[in-house]
Parts: C-alpha cells; structure tokens; sequence
C-alpha cells in the first residue's frame, strides 16, 4: 500500500501500547477520503461534531480505559486478525479498482464522463449522418425536394455501408481473437 502512510501519532495507552490500526491508516489514506475528512473539518456543523464527539471521548471513554486493558488482552489477537483481514481487503480493492488512489477531482471527471457517453454518442452520431447528408444533398444538385429525397437515399446507403463495415471489422477481430484462445486451449 504505496499512498498508505502512518503519518498521525496516537496517544499512548496504559501499557504503552499505540491504538493503531492498518486497515484505518490504509482508508484514510485514499484521496477521496482525505478530501471529505478536510471538508467535514472545514465545516461549522463538522467541526462542531467532531468537537462533541472528542469531548465525549475524554469525558467517557478515557476514564474507563485503564479498567478495559485486562479484558482486552484476551481479544487483542482477534481484533488484530480482523485489522488484518480488513486491510488486506483494501488491498485487494487497490489492485482490482486502481482508480480509488487517484485524485478526487480525477475520479469526478471519470464519473460525469462515463454518465455523459451516451449523449456524446449521439451528437457524434447525429452530426455523422448530418455531414454525410448534406454531402449527398450538395452531390444531388444542392435544389428542390428530388435531391433531397435523392440525399435521404442515398445517405440511408452510406449509413448502412459504413455500419456494416465497421461491424465486419469487429466481429474479423473477435474472430481472430477466438482463434487465438482456441489455438491456447488446444495446446496447453
């Protein structure tokens, strides 16, 4: 975990133990995360929880703490297994959607794009049909409804042409690309 780095201190427990956790440490060490942790920070509203939350910890939480080290030390091991196991499913996340430890900005970017692809598909598609329509108008004499209607013709020829075209081309690769894995499984 590269972009994971122990960079907070924690504050020593009764035995001089440090709370420490891999699995929290890898999270917050991803971009978006750390860009949220500093926006909830910023906040009046965030700022005020975090206050109440850190006041209720001292006033709670850290009084008990010393009477809680006995029982702990029966669990410890299993609550690092699970540290453990947590962490080594970032890890996993990491290498499956690499996507997580680039900027927040980045990962925005690539959201609103993937959203928006259909409607770029279409004005592309639209403005395609348009150009070669008006090409086939201008090539039918440019006047009058018969070379529009001619243009109509003739662009509805060349959309299904350059159609077909491009899916003979893709199903010749895929056909190539099945030769290949059959040519793999055959030998091995």
């Amino acid at each position: 975990m590269p972009h994971a780095e122990d960079s907070t201190e924690a504050k020593p427990l009764v035995n001089g133990d440090k709370p420490s956790s891999q699995a929290v440490s890898h999270f917050t060490s991803y971009p978006t995360v750390q860009d949220s942790i500093s926006m909830i920070k910023s906040n009046p509203y965030g700022e005020k929880t975090i206050d109440l939350v850190n006041h209720t910890y001292q006033s709670i939480v850290a009084p008990v703490l010393p009477y809680t080290q006995g029982p702990y030390g029966y669990i410890k091991p299993y609550v690092e297994k699970a540290d453990e196991l947590a962490d080594n499913g970032l890890t996993r996340v990491d290498n499956t959607f690499p996507i997580v430890k680039e900027d927040s900005q980045k990962i925005k970017n690539s959201i609103i794009s993937l959203a928006f692809l259909p409607l770029r598909l279409a004005d592309e598609s639209k403005d395609y049909v348009m150009h070669t329509y008006f090409n086939e108008y201008n090539k039918c004499g440019g006047n009058g409804y018969i070379a529009g209607g001619k243009a109509i013709i003739t662009t509805t020829l060349v959309v299904t042409s350059d159609s077909l075209a491009w899916l003979s081309s893709f199903l010749q690769q895929k056909k190539e690309e099945t030769k290949e894995v059959i040519k793999d499984k055959t030998n091995n």
